[in-house]
């Protein structure tokens, strides 16, 4: 529990209780807040890579207390002052901020529009696919770029072949983000085998459950001979956890929008914990809400934004042609701190990635999962940082399975010593370069692999 009390201007912090007052007003109220040590307040984002960042305000309970004596008039008009000036102010700079929009950078424009419309639509069983035959055009600080997706929501072109020796699984690292349709990397490899059909079944914000359940709802059908796996390490872990939770809210609809805005549970009449319901609910709606608001969207960005490249967390690395990669290392330790065995989280990435090898061996095909690295842990090495190897437990547990792998981390670090920009400088995506290295690196395993795979 925590507390700051405000004073005349001055902050105060106590270990436990958290009282807010207003001095001019001292004598009509106090607005006290307390943290529920139970809870926790959850703030989400791209984790770096791209995505939303969010506070969940359920931890919070707040009273308003009364002295006895009441209100004065004098007290009642300063009280409808305040908050009227207060609430004017914010309509000012919301208006302001709509006005003016286009004065902005397109991916601050994207951010302080959220909409939950353009998270692609819900499915069933996936969770959400992006929009089928759809133009999307995605921006970040470094990059723009047009991503066409098919009949069913993936950047393939339409319509599909009956068969494909390769698909490919994964989340926005396999599908391209950042990068025009014929940079990304399972394009580059499809150009390499022309004798072959490849199908890219990439979604962005995705997870290991989900590459599974894509697999099983679009890939199987395909009769591949390869299955590539694409596991992001910089994320991966965190969106099993986030995917697995949606899972047991039994909340429905859109996964991303529930992700992205609120993570409420299910509504329900069940009478056993009827207040919890009733308060998830509300403030999903609320939050709902809120974020058609810019000026909401613009805070938490800022907040998000100041959080991941604090002084106390965020790292520079300079390279020789003058290119300043920003690198997160609080963000990717915080994404990875559950990929180690005991954890829950990585039981069920790994049986996941079990599951996929079993139905893909079932179907006469292979499954290979592609290690594919974030930029903290190609470059931060290169800062003299200690990083410990976040897949080295996975490693060992394919060793044990059988489960076929290439591990896209000693090239990546040889080039990047060599003085390779492998990423966006800001963005936590590989740029065309590293997707094209990405590419040469999964082409030249599966053609030493070729006669073996049935390719």
């Amino acid at each position: 529990m925590w507390t700051v009390s405000v004073r005349h201007g001055v902050s105060y912090r106590f270990p436990q209780a958290g009282i807010f007052r207003s001095d001019d007003l001292a004598t009509h109220f106090f607005l006290v807040c307390r943290r529920k040590q139970s809870d926790s307040v959850e703030t989400m984002g791209n984790h770096g890579y791209g995505q939303h960042w969010f506070t969940s305000f359920s931890s919070f309970g707040c009273a308003l207390q009364v002295p006895e004596e009441g209100i004065s008039r004098d007290g009642g008009f300063k009280i409808l002052v305040v908050s009227g000036s207060f609430l004017l102010a914010l309509g000012v700079m919301e208006g302001v901020l709509r006005l003016f929009s286009g004065w902005l950078p397109v991916e601050v424009q994207q951010i302080i529009s959220a909409n939950p419309r353009n998270y692609g639509v819900a499915h069933p069983y996936i969770g959400h696919l992006q929009t089928p035959n759809n133009a999307l055009v995605l921006s970040g600080k470094d990059y723009r770029a047009v991503h066409h997706t098919d009949g069913y929501g993936f950047r393939n072109k339409w319509p599909w072949p009956k068969s494909a020796q390769i698909v490919a699984l994964g989340d926005s690292v396999t599908f391209g983000q950042g990068v025009e349709d014929e940079e990304a990397w399972p394009a580059i490899v499809a150009r390499s085998f022309p004798e072959s059909q490849l199908i890219n079944l990439g979604l962005i914000g995705g997870g290991p459950q989900q590459y599974l359940r894509i697999y099983e709802t679009f890939g199987q059908q395909l009769h591949p001979r390869v299955v590539l796996v694409g596991l992001f390490m910089g994320n991966d872990f965190w969106d099993a956890e986030m995917f697995d939770r949606w899972v047991k809210s039994g909340a429905g609809g859109s996964y991303m929008v529930w992700r992205d805005f609120g993570r409420p549970y299910s509504v329900s009449l069940s009478l056993q914990q009827p207040v919890k319901n009733l308060e998830s609910a509300v403030l999903w709606r609320a939050q709902l809400i809120a974020r058609k608001s810019h000026l909401f969207n613009l805070v938490l960005y800022s907040l998000g934004d100041f959080t991941k490249w604090s002084p106390a967390g965020g790292k520079t690395f300079h390279t020789p042609g003058g290119t300043q990669l920003e690198l997160a290392p609080g963000v990717l330790a915080n994404n990875t701190k559950k990929a180690h065995p005991g954890d829950e989280v990585f039981r069920i990435v790994l049986e996941t990635l079990q599951r996929i090898q079993k139905l893909a061996h079932q179907n006469g095909a292979t499954a290979v999962v592609v290690l594919q690295r974030s930029k903290e842990e190609v470059y931060l090495p290169l800062l003299g940082e200690p990083l410990p190897d976040a897949a080295a437990p996975l490693r060992a547990e394919f060793e044990k399975r059988d489960i076929a792998y290439l591990d896209l981390l000693p090239e990546f670090r040889r080039r990047a010593a060599a003085g390779e920009v492998l990423f966006f400088e800001t963005d936590g995506h590989p740029n065309s370069r590293g997707y094209a290295l990405i590419g040469e690196i999964v082409t030249s395993y599966l053609k030493e692999h070729a006669k073996e795979y049935g390719l």
